[in-house]
């Protein structure tokens, strides 16, 4: 008999529109076409979050792989991540922000400020 050790990653069960609001209050994110969606950004970090779906949808994978690495994410979840935003962008382009960042300049408030 083999046992294995699994990890469930997604959840079972449909999120109630209570756990939504939650979760969109805690995190400043939307919910639309039953995804979550950044808000504006708030923190440095959700700054650079929003920088790399800017520097993807601009085809710099490298520079969006750096940031994620920055934030300490796996080379797991960075390949996870960039995988789910790319086709994000490729089937919802307008709800992504694809075309709003394609060929632009990155919006100010992505910028995180130094000292």
């Amino acid at each position: 008999m083999t046992i294995r050790n699994t990890k469930e990653t997604f959840g079972v069960g449909i999120f109630s529109q209570n756990e939504v609001d939650q979760i969109c209050d805690t995190y400043n994110i939307s919910f639309k076409n039953n995804c979550f969606v950044f808000g504006p950004p708030k923190t440095d970090q959700q700054r650079l979050i929003n920088q790399v779906s800017f520097y993807l949808a601009n085809g710099n994978q490298v520079k969006s792989r750096e940031i994620l690495k920055s934030l300490n994410f796996t080379s797991k979840m960075i390949r996870a991540y960039i995988n789910d935003e790319l086709a994000l962008q490729k089937n919802h382009p307008k709800d992504s922000g694809y075309l709003k960042y394609k060929n632009k300049p990155m919006p100010k408030e992505f910028i995180v400020k130094g000292n």
